[in-house]
């Protein structure tokens, strides 16, 4: 993994932190992954924003979960509010990541993409 890649993912994970904690012990690898496609959408539409001002992603996203039950949809709130005061200079959209288990430890890893640089984004919210 390149230093930048390392750096991405090192932020992503802390980014994460409130929401890692409340997995269970051990977590599954699939566990895991669910949560991370979360935590990544959330970033990414907060980001896509903050490249486009206004909140057409933000408001996309809150409208996929309106069914989802209240805690799930008080997580997203929460990661909105955490990715906007304490990350906000973070400004890559994540593109490709990924979960592996290895030795019964679940690893991650993810790479950041420039808005200049970047032609097709993932994670686009229809």
């Amino acid at each position: 993994m390149k230093a930048q890649d390392e750096k991405i993912t090192q932020t992503i994970l802390t980014f994460a932190q409130p929401v890692l904690v409340g997995l269970p012990k051990p977590c599954s690898k699939e566990q895991f992954a669910g949560v991370m496609r979360t935590v990544l959408t959330v970033w990414n539409a907060v980001v896509k924003d903050s490249w486009e001002g206004g909140d057409k992603y933000e408001t996309a996203v809150l409208a996929t979960i309106a069914s989802a039950p209240k805690t799930v949809q008080l997580m997203v709130k929460r990661l909105i509010k955490r990715k906007k005061t304490k990350f906000a200079e973070g400004r890559q959209i994540i593109g490709q990541h990924w979960v592996h288990e290895q030795g019964g430890e679940v690893l991650f890893g993810c790479e950041g993409v420039d808005y200049q640089a970047s032609s097709a984004l993932p994670f686009k919210v229809k």
